[in-house]
Order: structure tokens, then C-alpha cells, then sequence
């Protein structure tokens, strides 16, 4: 029994899908969620990369601020979640992608759309 035990847990940590949570590879980056949201027709106007200084006190991978939301890639979920937490209504998250509302103020018609686009990043 406890040859299976040790495979188990290796199978976990080389990041087998079925140990649950997925590799950090399989979750879009902050870029593609955006891309994905202009492919899609959504108004994210003047994004730029604020990974630098922003994502070490967050601890995210990526972060693309634009006028209509901040999106915001972890490397697992738990550390996005714990920074969704924190944001409250202000932030939405899917996975390890936080999209982060407060700054620019987003609409709730428009917020709605965004998390629906995210959503079918998954299908």
C-alpha cells in the first residue's frame, strides 16, 4: 500500500490534473484573459502591463490594468483567491484570474460581461 501512497503523491506534485487544482500552465494570463475580452467585443481601452512592484506585494504572475478593470493572473488559486477576498465585491474571481473593478469604477452591466467572457475561457 505504500508504493501507491509515494506514487500518488509524486503523480500530485509533478502536477497531474487529477490531484485537483491544475498547473499553473493550464490558467490563462493576465494578457490572454485580455485579448480574449477584445476578441469577444468588450471596450478594455488602453491596457498596459503593471506587472513590475504591482505583482510582488500581490503575489500574482501577471497583472494588465486597463480602463475598464485590472486583470490579475496567480499562480494558484488559493493565492487568487486570498486577493479576491480582499478586493470584496470590488473583484471577481475564476480560477487563479482575479478581475479587479475599484479603480475604474466598472459598471455592473459591464463587470457582468467581463466575468461571462472569462467564464467561456474554460469551455
Amino acid at each position: 500500500m505504500r508504493w501507491w501512497s509515494a506514487a500518488l503523491v509524486g503523480a500530485c506534485l509533478a502536477g497531474v490534473s487529477a490531484c485537483g487544482g491544475g498547473s499553473a500552465s493550464e490558467a490563462p494570463t493576465a494578457q490572454q484573459v485580455v485579448e480574449a475580452f477584445q476578441r469577444d467585443g468588450l471596450a478594455v481601452p488602453n491596457p498596459r502591463d503593471n506587472t513590475s512592484g504591482n505583482c510582488e506585494r500581490l503575489g500574482c504572475a501577471q497583472m494588465i490594468t486597463t480602463d475598464a478593470v485590472t486583470v490579475m493572473s496567480f499562480l494558484d488559486e488559493a493565492a487568487a483567491t486570498k486577493i479576491a477576498d480582499q478586493f470584496g465585491e470590488a473583484a471577481f474571481r475564476r480560477g487563479a484570474v482575479v478581475l479587479q473593478y475599484a479603480a475604474a469604477r466598472t459598471p455592473e452591466d459591464q463587470r457582468a460581461k467581463l466575468e461571462e467572457s472569462l467564464i467561456s475561457l474554460e469551455k
